[in-house]
């Protein structure tokens, strides 16, 4: 009997695990206000301190459903050249009764490589913890055939116990940025760690190496023609190696004043299987405030079930000088250093 029900939670926890790493890109804002979730570094650039927070809805079609809650926040310290940043991420797939809460500190600091350009480098601890609540599983003896009916409560020693688990990260990371340009590189789960359910095997979190660069440009810096005068175009694009996971994403956005509107790319690869997904992005700056919005379309795959994803966000910077800029909303800054 404790074979058969250790033989049981082994396979309802790999297949529970296998479709939460499906659904693994939601760990990933499209809201390039929020880049710092790939890079932590992104908290020192400019030593400027903020908070934030990204609410998103993934719909995968069919009634199955996920959450992503992502809160931030950092505080910069300008006279010492660092700054520590905090992230929170909750992340529920609510058919399937999985539940994973991440914080991350981070520490980054600022050096000056050049006229303009500055090296930040990092490191990072998390600590993440998941859970199965087996209040919405089904099993065997619930369903009745014959009525086509589902029993509410189960006798089966499977739906009594709860399934978690608690794992340590470790990272690093080093970015260098100016006025124009930033490109920076991250490690994640350096340390590996066990992310099994069953303690008795060994799960390991494979290493994830990240590359972010972004581009910067004035377009239009005699203030001539029918565009604002503070007229950008700001580009980003990353890629990520994870096992067998390769991830790219790059978006263009063009900066009018205190708007902005773009359109973003995404492709994932998971060894013969791989699905591109396309959305728009868009921002709405006034004086300390940011609001974005963005959104996914749901693209057809026969190898991967892509969702639709729709995500809002709201951000505030302590910065005093925010509410004089008269327009001038660049996404790259090197004025407080």
């Amino acid at each position: 009997m404790k074979l058969l029900l250790q033989y049981q939670i082994r396979i309802t926890v790999v297949l529970l695990m296998g479709t939460a790493c499906g659904y693994a890109q939601s760990d990933f804002p499209v809201n390039t206000s929020a880049l710092q979730k790939i890079n932590p570094n992104i908290h020192g650039i400019n030593l400027n301190s903020k908070a934030g927070v990204v609410f998103s809805n993934i719909n995968y079609g069919e009634g199955t459903s996920a959450e992503n809650n992502y809160l931030y926040g950092n505080i910069a310290f300008q006279d010492l050249n660092f700054s520590i940043g905090v992230d929170v991420n909750s992340f529920s797939l609510n058919q399937f009764g999985l539940k994973q809460n991440n914080l991350r500190l981070s520490y980054a600091y600022n050096f000056k490589v050049g006229y303009e350009s500055y090296f930040i480098g990092g490191v990072d601890v998390g600590v993440t913890s998941q859970i199965i609540d087996q209040d919405v599983l089904v099993f065997q003896d619930q369903l009745n055939a014959q009525l086509g009916t589902i029993i509410g409560s189960s006798i089966d020693p499977l739906a009594k116990l709860k399934p978690s688990t608690n794992y340590f990260e470790i990272g690093a990371s080093g970015l260098i940025y100016s006025e124009k340009y930033l490109i920076g590189l991250h490690l994640a789960h350096l340390n590996q760690p066990n992310i099994s359910f069953n303690k008795e095997t060994q799960t390991k979190k494979e290493i994830a190496i990240t590359l972010i660069s972004a581009l910067e440009l004035d377009i239009n810096p005699y203030g001539r023609g029918i565009l604002p005068e503070n007229t950008f175009f700001f580009g980003s694009l990353y890629g990520q190696l994870q096992g067998g996971t390769t991830r790219f994403v790059s978006s263009q956005e063009l900066q009018l004043s205190n708007f902005s509107i773009g359109f973003f790319e995404s492709l994932v690869r998971y060894k013969e299987n791989s699905a591109m997904d396309l959305g728009l992005v868009s921002t709405i700056a006034f004086e300390n405030f940011l609001f974005n919005l963005s959104y996914t379309f749901q693209s057809d795959s026969k190898t991967s079930n892509t969702p639709s994803i729709f995500e809002i966000g709201l951000r505030f910077s302590f910065d005093r000088f925010l509410s004089n800029r008269r327009g001038y909303y660049k996404r790259l800054n090197t004025d407080n250093l």
